[in-house]
């Protein structure tokens, strides 16, 4: 696992935001996105915290690749990243498309990139299919790229899973 860990996480100083959306109140995830996304603004525009980051890890419970090479009118077929996330609607796809197009060209996030674990595994034809399989093995991964960040920022209280 440390070694496909290691295959996928970016090989530049990179930031991992971990957002657990599975018991957030959908009704505050679009909120919820916009303050990630000026956070990020002040933390990846901070001289010294944001030094040599050129890209942004998405370590989440989100079912489908955070990719901006997927169009948004194109769905990919869910990806399970959680055995008990039941409730998912187009809420969560709204909150999560506020966050990529901040990523755009255009957006204030645009000299960044943004991925996951899943856009980097489809991008390598040497995908581990069978490991993947299990629903854990996708938080294992995103756990142990996590730990090499440079920055990592995970949700408020109000954002993000409670346990």
């Amino acid at each position: 696992m440390h070694d496909l860990a290691a295959r996928y996480a970016p090989p530049n100083p990179y930031l991992v935001v971990q957002w657990r959306m599975e018991t957030v109140d959908p009704g505050v995830l679009e909120d919820c996105a916009r303050n990630l996304v000026d956070l990020l603004v002040r933390l990846l525009r901070d001289i010294e915290l944001g030094a040599d980051i050129t890209t942004v890890w998405f370590a989440s419970d989100y079912p489908h690749p955070i990719s901006q090479q997927v169009p948004t009118t194109t769905q990919t077929p869910l990806v399970a990243k959680s055995g008990t996330f039941k409730d998912f609607d187009v809420r969560h796809d709204a909150a999560i498309e506020i966050l990529k197009k901040s990523f755009h060209q255009q957006g204030e996030l645009g000299e960044w990139k943004l991925t996951d674990f899943i856009e980097s595994f489809e991008l390598d034809k040497r995908g581990e299919t069978e490991l993947t399989q299990d629903l854990g093995v996708f938080g294992i991964l995103d756990k142990l790229v996590s730990k090499n960040a440079s920055l990592f920022v995970s949700g408020s209280g109000q954002c993000s899973r409670k346990r």
